[in-house]
This record gives C-alpha cells, structure tokens and sequence, in this order.
C-alpha cells in the first residue's frame, strides 16, 4: 500500500467505534498521528479546536446528528477532507458537498489509505 503518511495528523469522526478504533489503529501501522476518533459531533469540535490536522475523515450521519457544521469549520480552516458514509448518493449530500470525496460503507484499508493519503499531501 502506498502511502504518505508518516508525520501526518489525521482527525478521525466516526461514531461507530469498532470502525473508528480500526481507522485510528490503521494510521498509527502508517506512522500518522490520529487525532480521536470523535465518536460525536461536540468530541469532533473539541478535538478540532486542540489540534491542527492535515486532513480529516468524518462521518456523515453521526447518531443522529450530521456532520456539516464540523465540515464547515475543517473547511474555514483550510483542512481537507473527506466523508465516509453508508449512503453516498448526490441526494443525501448537500450541493455544496457532493463533489467532495465519499467513502460508500463498509470502505476498505486501501480506499481509506488512499484517500487520507490524497487528501494529506494536498492533491485532493
């Protein structure tokens, strides 16, 4: 698999935890440094305000609450990032996201790699 991580700080935002806990263990196996996982919206600000990642991958449907308002502030700060979901169809992502990258559930360790990967070295 390769990959660029090294060095590079990841937030992670997903609230299922065996998931999220599987991101995390999969960046540390890269030499990334995740931040979280956020397994809810306030804990993904929190960790947001403490940190300053590279690149981010959240969750859309966070039980229950959706992930925009975090995706606006990753966005006024210029970090990129990417959507990991059950349902990626244009109709579930508002218009101002559906360009953006979505990861269809269940994703695997190459999709995820590559993705974070892209979006860390700022070719995404």
């Amino acid at each position: 698999m390769q990959h660029n991580l090294p060095g590079k700080r990841v937030l992670i935002v997903e609230d299922n935890p065996l998931l999220a806990h599987d991101i995390k263990d999969l960046m540390e196996e890269l030499g990334a440094l995740p931040i979280g996982p956020a397994l809810d919206l306030q804990a993904g600000f929190s960790l947001l305000n403490d940190n300053e990642p590279d690149a981010a991958l959240l969750d859309v449907d966070l039980a229950g609450e959706l992930v925009w308002p975090l995706a606006e502030a990753l966005s006024a700060r210029r970090v990129p990032f990417a959507f990991i979901s059950a349902d990626c169809t244009q109709e579930y992502l508002p218009d101002r996201y559906r360009r953006m990258v979505c990861l269809e559930k269940p994703a695997t360790k190459e999709e995820i790699v590559g993705v974070i990967s892209e979006l860390a070295s700022g070719d995404c």
